[in-house]
């Protein structure tokens, strides 16, 4: 009868196997990272890798930053990082059927919406403003509102509306069913506390979405965003209430473009799972013969205070237009890079949405400054450090 020494010492082959595999893991990574042998897609990280870092100043606290910086570097470059994401994305939806742990809800009809940020307890109405955050919210709104009149500097604020708010029928039924027939969301609370105790000019979105849901779905099925149309919809809106008080600011017209559906693969919510589903209600926008287009370049030379990963844009049409513009916005903002275009001489936009640039607004004087954040970040930003980071007195 053998041992088990016996057997060890008769399979001497599966420990040279075992050690060969063990270490062609071990440098797979690093194989893959000088030859790029992995060609999965990038996941959908909303955010720039790391860049390899610079030892500067050289000194202590210089060496001890790069070494900070070539960390993140590496955490966001080695190999087969694409490949591992991805199954694990893939393993924790069709093992698990793990579709919360990445912060997606699937709704009806093949609908999805993101569930990060508490998105249930704000959609529910459960999560509200204290009455110091109100406070707080008027104080930031008003400091910028009042240093830009003090120039002569027109200011809008507003409050991009969430998916769910404009398409609530598409929810899960089960959050429809939670649904209160008289919910107030924090946005609810907001406006009605500024309308009582502030003259900030403030622009609710919503309304103006509902009602042209007839002209053809304007958020994207896959994505968290709302699509060209839904853009479109939002820019005319503040351009039509813009140019109540500012005749420089033409309309913009639907009938200038012609648009179109254009078929397109996955979105940022369908990537967080490991999926590319085609997107159906994606379009697309082109003026038409006869209407002067703006044209719209990255403007490496302006820097966000909050990131300077973020890209800004400049937008300039040849038309005799006459009004120039800021805009403060997140990435709901693309789409009025398109279209502001057409009603503005030249528009300035930093797409960071906790921005106020003085430096960017004294070098770039604008009649008008639009200023606007995405309902969930709204729900959940600080305005006292937004305050603070200003540095408005």
């Amino acid at each position: 009868m053998k041992t088990t020494s016996d057997r060890a010492r008769c399979l001497p082959w599966l420990d040279w196997l075992l050690i060969a595999v063990f270490a062609a893991l071990l440098w797979l990574p690093t194989v893959d990272y000088f030859s790029g042998i992995d060609i999965t897609r990038p996941p959908d990280e909303n955010r720039l890798p790391a860049p390899w870092p610079h030892l500067a100043p050289r000194n202590f606290s210089g060496v001890q930053n790069y070494l900070a910086g070539a960390e993140a570097y590496f955490n966001d470059h080695f190999g087969f990082r694409k490949r591992l994401i991805r199954w694990c994305q893939q393993w924790k939806s069709r093992l698990y059927r793990d579709e919360s742990g990445h912060k997606v809800l699937l709704g009806r009809h093949g609908w999805m919406f993101t569930g990060e940020l508490q998105m249930i307890e704000h959609y529910l109405g459960i999560a509200q403003f204290t009455p110091a955050e109100l406070r707080s919210w008027q104080r930031l709104l008003e400091k910028r509102r009042d240093w830009l009149a003090a120039r002569g500097i027109k200011y809008i604020f507003i409050v991009a509306p969430d998916k769910q708010d404009i398409y609530p029928e598409e929810l899960p039924d089960w959050l429809q069913a939670a649904t209160p027939a008289h919910r107030e969301t924090k946005l609810d609370q907001f406006l009605q506390y500024m309308q009582e105790h502030s003259t900030v000019q403030i622009l609710d979105l919503r309304p103006v979405l509902l009602a042209n849901k007839k002209l053809g779905p304007l958020y994207l099925q896959n994505d968290s965003h709302w699509n060209f149309l839904g853009g479109f919809i939002a820019a005319q809106k503040i351009i039509r209430t813009l140019s109540q008080t500012m005749p420089g600011v033409p309309p913009l017209r639907l009938d200038d473009f012609t648009w179109s559906n254009t078929p397109a693969l996955g979105g940022d919510l369908a990537l967080l799972i490991g999926k590319q589903p085609p997107e159906k209600y994606s379009f697309t926008f082109t003026s038409k013969p006869g209407v002067t287009a703006p044209v719209v370049q990255p403007a490496t030379n302006i820097v966000s205070v909050w990131d300077y990963h973020k890209t800004s844009y400049i937008s300039e049409n040849p038309a005799p237009l006459t009004v120039n513009a800021v805009c403060f916005t997140d990435s709901f903002g693309i789409a009025w890079r398109q279209f502001f275009g057409y009603s503005f001489k030249r528009i300035v936009f930093m797409t960071e949405h906790r921005e106020f640039n003085t430096k960017v607004l004294a070098d770039n004087p604008p009649q008008v400054v639009v200023n606007e954040i995405l309902e969930r970040f709204f729900n959940t930003f600080d305005p006292e450090t937004m305050m603070h980071k200003d540095g408005l007195p």
